[in-house]
C-alpha cells in the first residue's frame, strides 16, 4: 500500500473512531440514553445554580409532555469501597406553585450481577428503586423497592449522607424567570456496583391537568419504559459535532487525492 493510501486510511479510521465513541448497549426504551459523566464541579446543594458553571459539566435531557422541564446528572467517586455520590438537577421551568400534590420521581433498575441487565418487565422488580418527593418539605421524601408485582417499602437512606434534596424557586442560566429547581444527591451504597442503570425521571405540577412530564415517556411502574444511564468515568467532553467529523473526512479525501496525484521527483538519465 502506498504512503498516500495509508495516510488516507489512517485519517478515515480516526473519523470512524470519533463517530463510534459513546456507543452503548440498547436501552429498554429505544432511543433513550443519557451519559452519566464524572463531575468536574461538586454542586452546592442549595436548590439553585450557585455559579453559572455549576451544572455545565452534566448532560441534559428534556422531560417529555405538555409542560417544560429538564434534568441533568453527574457523579463523583468510583471504585469500591469509595463513596459514589450521584447528583441530579431538575428544573421545572413553568411551575412556581407550592401545591401539596406537586411531585418528582427518580426510578432505578439495577442488575444484582455485575455487567448483567436489570430484570425488566411490566411491573417493578426486586432490582428496582423509586425515590418520590411529594410536596415541598424534606419529610415528604419516600423510597420504595419493587416486589415483583408493585412497590413496597424501600431501604433507609440517611439524610444528608446517603440522600439530600434541596429545592427553591429561582432563576438559572437556562431560564431567567424564577421557577422550581431541585438539586438531589443519592449515594449509591444501596446499589450493586454497575457501569450503567436503567432510570426514569418524572415531575408533576398539581395545578396543571396535563400529564406527568417524564424521561422517557411512560410509567414509573413499568421498567421496560425506562431509559439507559451509561456511566462514564471521564468528565463531559467538549462537543464534537457531526460537522467536525465530516470536515475531517473531507480533509482525508483531499490529502489522499493530492498525494496520489503528486508524482515523485526523478533524476533524468542521459545516454552515454
Amino acid at each position: 500500500m502506498s504512503r498516500a493510501l495509508f495516510a488516507a486510511f489512517c485519517i478515515l479510521g480516526l473519523c470512524s473512531l470519533l463517530v463510534l465513541t459513546g456507543t452503548v448497549e440498547a436501552p429498554p426504551k429505544a432511543g433513550y440514553v443519557v451519559t452519566d459523566h464524572q463531575l468536574i464541579t461538586t454542586p452546592t446543594l442549595d436548590g439553585r445554580w450557585t455559579t453559572t458553571g455549576e451544572w455545565s459539566d452534566a448532560q441534559e435531557r428534556q422531560l417529555e409532555g405538555d409542560l417544560d422541564a429538564i434534568f441533568r446528572l453527574k457523579f463523583e467517586g468510583g471504585g469500591y469501597p469509595t463513596v459514589i455520590n450521584q447528583y441530579y438537577l431538575i428544573e421545572f421551568f413553568n411551575d412556581t406553585t407550592t401545591d401539596a400534590g406537586d411531585y418528582w420521581q427518580i426510578c432505578y433498575a439495577y442488575a444484582v450481577t455485575l455487567f448483567a441487565d436489570p430484570t425488566g418487565g411490566t411491573t417493578p422488580q426486586t432490582d428496582c428503586l423509586k425515590f418520590e418527593f411529594i410536596g415541598h418539605a424534606n419529610s415528604s421524601l419516600a423510597v420504595y423497592k419493587g416486589t415483583g408485582t408493585g412497590w413496597g417499602a424501600g431501604p433507609t437512606f440517611t439524610w444528608p449522607t446517603d440522600i439530600e434534596v434541596v429545592g427553591s424557586i429561582s432563576s438559572s442560566p437556562l431560564e431567567t424567570n424564577p421557577h422550581w429547581i431541585f438539586e438531589i444527591k443519592i449515594e449509591h451504597i444501596h446499589f450493586s456496583i454497575q457501569p450503567n442503570f436503567w432510570i426514569y425521571v418524572a415531575v408533576h405540577d398539581a395545578s396543571n391537568s396535563s400529564a406527568v412530564q417524564s424521561w422517557p415517556p411512560g410509567s414509573s411502574d413499568v421498567p421496560n419504559d425506562w431509559g439507559l444511564m451509561n456511566a462514564d468515568n471521564n468528565p463531559i467532553p467538549e462537543p464534537f459535532t457531526v460537522g467536525a467529523v465530516v470536515l475531517l473526512s473531507s480533509v482525508a479525501v483531499a490529502v489522499s487525492f493530492y498525494l496520489l496525484r503528486k508524482r515523485p521527483k526523478t533524476q533524468s538519465c542521459s545516454s552515454a
